[in-house]
Protein backbone atom coordinates (compact mmCIF):
# COMPACT_ATOMS: atom_id res chain seq x y z
CA UNK A 1 0.00 0.00 0.00
CA UNK A 2 1.15 3.39 -1.00
CA UNK A 3 1.10 5.80 2.05
CA UNK A 4 0.28 9.65 0.29
CA UNK A 5 3.14 12.34 1.34
CA UNK A 6 1.71 14.77 4.14
CA UNK A 7 2.94 18.64 4.96
CA UNK A 8 2.94 19.68 7.53
CA UNK A 9 5.91 20.79 10.45
CA UNK A 10 5.29 19.75 13.83
CA UNK A 11 3.61 16.45 12.23
CA UNK A 12 4.67 13.74 15.33
CA UNK A 13 4.80 10.09 15.31
CA UNK A 14 5.47 8.55 18.37
CA UNK A 15 6.13 4.47 19.64
CA UNK A 16 6.87 2.85 22.78
CA UNK A 17 10.09 0.67 23.28
CA UNK A 18 10.42 -2.67 24.38
CA UNK A 19 13.35 -5.28 25.19
CA UNK A 20 12.58 -8.76 25.91
CA UNK A 21 13.09 -8.95 28.99
CA UNK A 22 10.39 -7.24 31.75
CA UNK A 23 13.27 -4.87 33.35
CA UNK A 24 13.04 -1.77 31.07
CA UNK A 25 16.31 0.89 30.36
CA UNK A 26 15.67 4.53 30.35
CA UNK A 27 17.39 6.93 28.19
CA UNK A 28 17.03 10.64 26.86
CA UNK A 29 18.45 12.36 24.06
CA UNK A 30 17.25 14.70 21.24
CA UNK A 31 18.53 15.48 17.97
CA UNK A 32 17.93 16.44 14.27
CA UNK A 33 18.05 14.16 11.26
CA UNK A 34 18.81 17.24 8.70
CA UNK A 35 18.22 15.19 5.20
CA UNK A 36 15.80 13.56 6.52
CA UNK A 37 13.77 16.55 8.09
CA UNK A 38 13.31 14.77 11.47
CA UNK A 39 13.50 15.34 15.43
CA UNK A 40 14.00 12.35 17.05
CA UNK A 41 13.02 12.67 20.89
CA UNK A 42 14.58 9.58 23.11
CA UNK A 43 12.16 10.00 26.43
CA UNK A 44 12.60 6.86 28.65
CA UNK A 45 10.56 4.13 27.25
CA UNK A 46 9.09 6.60 24.41
CA UNK A 47 10.34 7.53 21.32
CA UNK A 48 8.97 10.38 19.13
CA UNK A 49 9.67 11.86 15.88
CA UNK A 50 8.33 15.19 14.70
CA UNK A 51 9.11 16.39 11.31
CA UNK A 52 10.74 19.89 11.21
CA UNK A 53 12.04 20.05 7.73
CA UNK A 54 10.70 21.79 4.29
CA UNK A 55 8.80 19.76 1.83
CA UNK A 56 6.86 16.69 2.62
CA UNK A 57 6.81 13.72 4.83
CA UNK A 58 4.91 10.26 5.62
CA UNK A 59 4.37 8.14 7.88
CA UNK A 60 6.66 4.94 6.41
CA UNK A 61 9.67 7.67 5.95
CA UNK A 62 9.08 8.01 9.90
CA UNK A 63 8.87 4.61 10.80
CA UNK A 64 11.75 3.41 8.74
CA UNK A 65 13.97 6.35 10.45
CA UNK A 66 12.57 5.01 14.05
CA UNK A 67 13.13 1.36 13.05
CA UNK A 68 16.70 2.43 11.51
CA UNK A 69 17.55 4.38 14.86
CA UNK A 70 16.53 1.44 17.73
CA UNK A 71 18.44 -1.40 16.03
CA UNK A 72 21.33 1.07 15.86
CA UNK A 73 20.37 1.94 19.85
CA UNK A 74 19.92 -2.00 20.12
CA UNK A 75 23.12 -2.52 19.12
CA UNK A 76 24.97 -0.28 21.11
CA UNK A 77 23.36 -1.35 23.84
CA UNK A 78 24.17 -5.11 23.21
CA UNK A 79 20.11 -5.68 23.88
CA UNK A 80 17.35 -6.66 21.94
CA UNK A 81 15.28 -3.75 21.36
CA UNK A 82 12.40 -3.01 19.36
CA UNK A 83 9.42 -0.59 18.27
CA UNK A 84 5.62 -1.20 19.72
CA UNK A 85 2.43 0.76 19.56
CA UNK A 86 1.27 2.57 22.79
CA UNK A 87 -1.71 0.52 22.86
CA UNK A 88 0.54 -3.01 22.22
CA UNK A 89 2.89 -1.31 25.35
CA UNK A 90 -0.49 -0.79 27.63
CA UNK A 91 -1.15 -4.43 26.70
CA UNK A 92 2.09 -5.90 27.76
CA UNK A 93 2.32 -3.47 31.34
CA UNK A 94 -0.99 -3.29 32.59
CA UNK A 95 -2.04 -5.73 35.48
CA UNK A 96 -3.29 -8.76 35.26
CA UNK A 97 -2.24 -9.45 32.47
CA UNK A 98 1.00 -7.71 32.02
CA UNK A 99 3.92 -6.35 34.18
CA UNK A 100 7.28 -3.98 33.34
CA UNK A 101 9.92 -3.84 35.47
CA UNK A 102 11.94 -0.60 36.18
CA UNK A 103 15.17 -0.74 38.29
CA UNK A 104 17.86 1.87 38.91
CA UNK A 105 20.50 1.42 37.57
CA UNK A 106 24.48 1.70 39.00
CA UNK A 107 27.19 4.57 37.83
CA UNK A 108 28.65 1.89 35.94
CA UNK A 109 25.41 1.12 34.09
CA UNK A 110 24.09 4.92 33.60
CA UNK A 111 27.47 5.66 32.25
CA UNK A 112 27.29 2.19 29.44
CA UNK A 113 23.92 3.35 28.57
CA UNK A 114 24.62 7.46 27.89
CA UNK A 115 27.72 5.77 26.01
CA UNK A 116 25.14 3.91 23.80
CA UNK A 117 23.25 6.44 23.28
CA UNK A 118 25.82 8.61 22.37
CA UNK A 119 27.08 6.46 20.32
CA UNK A 120 24.18 5.21 18.50
CA UNK A 121 23.48 9.18 17.43
CA UNK A 122 26.75 9.87 16.19
CA UNK A 123 26.56 6.58 13.74
CA UNK A 124 23.09 7.86 12.96
CA UNK A 125 24.38 11.10 12.24
CA UNK A 126 27.71 9.69 10.39
CA UNK A 127 27.20 12.05 7.68
CA UNK A 128 25.45 15.41 8.81
CA UNK A 129 27.10 18.38 9.45
CA UNK A 130 30.51 17.60 12.07
CA UNK A 131 29.69 20.88 14.36
CA UNK A 132 26.29 19.81 14.84
CA UNK A 133 27.41 16.30 16.03
CA UNK A 134 30.32 18.32 18.50
CA UNK A 135 27.57 20.17 19.86
CA UNK A 136 24.98 17.54 20.57
CA UNK A 137 27.86 15.27 22.47
CA UNK A 138 28.81 19.16 24.61
CA UNK A 139 24.67 19.35 24.89
CA UNK A 140 24.60 15.56 26.61
CA UNK A 141 27.60 16.31 28.74
CA UNK A 142 26.23 18.95 30.06
CA UNK A 143 22.40 17.25 31.06
CA UNK A 144 24.72 14.27 32.87
CA UNK A 145 26.86 16.97 34.28
CA UNK A 146 23.52 19.20 35.36
CA UNK A 147 22.65 18.20 38.96
CA UNK A 148 25.72 16.99 40.00
CA UNK A 149 28.54 19.28 38.55
CA UNK A 150 26.69 22.44 37.23
CA UNK A 151 30.11 24.81 36.95
CA UNK A 152 31.17 21.85 34.90
CA UNK A 153 28.49 21.69 32.99
CA UNK A 154 28.30 25.27 31.96
CA UNK A 155 31.43 24.55 30.44
CA UNK A 156 30.41 21.45 28.41
CA UNK A 157 27.70 24.69 27.27
CA UNK A 158 30.07 27.22 26.36
CA UNK A 159 32.48 24.77 24.78
CA UNK A 160 29.19 23.99 22.41
CA UNK A 161 29.18 28.35 21.91
CA UNK A 162 32.64 27.93 20.98
CA UNK A 163 31.78 25.25 18.08
CA UNK A 164 29.49 27.20 16.39
CA UNK A 165 31.62 30.11 16.65
CA UNK A 166 34.29 28.44 15.04
CA UNK A 167 32.14 27.34 12.34
CA UNK A 168 30.76 30.51 11.38
CA UNK A 169 34.11 32.11 11.46
CA UNK A 170 33.47 34.67 14.47
CA UNK A 171 31.24 35.29 16.89
CA UNK A 172 29.72 37.97 14.89
CA UNK A 173 29.12 36.20 11.82
CA UNK A 174 27.49 33.66 14.35
CA UNK A 175 25.03 36.10 15.76
CA UNK A 176 23.85 37.46 12.46
CA UNK A 177 23.14 33.66 11.18
CA UNK A 178 21.91 32.75 14.66
CA UNK A 179 20.82 35.45 16.82
CA UNK A 180 22.00 37.82 19.76
CA UNK A 181 20.48 34.95 21.67
CA UNK A 182 24.54 32.95 21.34
CA UNK A 183 25.75 35.61 22.88
CA UNK A 184 23.53 35.97 25.94
CA UNK A 185 24.33 32.00 26.25
CA UNK A 186 28.29 32.53 26.01
CA UNK A 187 28.08 35.32 28.71
CA UNK A 188 25.35 33.29 31.29
CA UNK A 189 27.58 29.89 30.71
CA UNK A 190 31.33 31.66 31.29
CA UNK A 191 29.89 33.23 34.09
CA UNK A 192 28.45 29.82 35.65
CA UNK A 193 31.67 28.42 35.06
CA UNK A 194 34.14 30.55 35.89
CA UNK A 195 34.38 29.43 39.67
CA UNK A 196 34.33 25.78 40.04
CA UNK A 197 33.80 25.06 43.83
CA UNK A 198 36.34 23.21 45.35
CA UNK A 199 35.73 20.15 47.56
CA UNK A 200 32.70 20.60 50.33
CA UNK A 201 32.17 23.86 48.50
CA UNK A 202 28.42 24.19 47.31
CA UNK A 203 27.45 24.61 43.74
CA UNK A 204 26.13 27.73 43.10
CA UNK A 205 25.51 27.68 39.03
CA UNK A 206 21.53 27.63 38.07
CA UNK A 207 21.58 25.67 34.86
CA UNK A 208 20.38 28.62 33.05
CA UNK A 209 23.57 28.29 30.53
CA UNK A 210 22.47 24.69 29.47
CA UNK A 211 18.97 25.68 28.38
CA UNK A 212 20.57 28.53 26.52
CA UNK A 213 22.56 27.13 24.67
CA UNK A 214 20.16 24.47 23.69
CA UNK A 215 17.77 26.80 22.24
CA UNK A 216 20.96 28.35 19.90
CA UNK A 217 21.60 24.68 19.06
CA UNK A 218 18.03 24.96 17.74
CA UNK A 219 18.60 27.70 15.85
CA UNK A 220 21.45 26.35 14.46
CA UNK A 221 19.29 23.30 13.65
CA UNK A 222 16.75 25.35 11.95
CA UNK A 223 19.27 26.99 10.01
CA UNK A 224 20.72 23.88 8.43
CA UNK A 225 16.98 22.72 7.64
CA UNK A 226 16.38 26.07 5.68
CA UNK A 227 13.70 26.80 7.82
Amino acid sequence: MTVCPMTAQGKTFKWNLWQHHEAQFVANDEFVTVSEGFRIRLMGNTLELSFEGPGTCSPDAARTLAEKYVQTLAKHLGSHLFLITEAEFFARTDPPFGKMTTYSLGREGRSGVARAVREARNELLSSADMALRRCYDHLQDAHERMFTLREAAAFDAYKAIEVLIERFGSESNAVAALGKKLKEAKRVANDEGRHIPKKGQQQHASGRSFELTREVVRAYERNLLGI
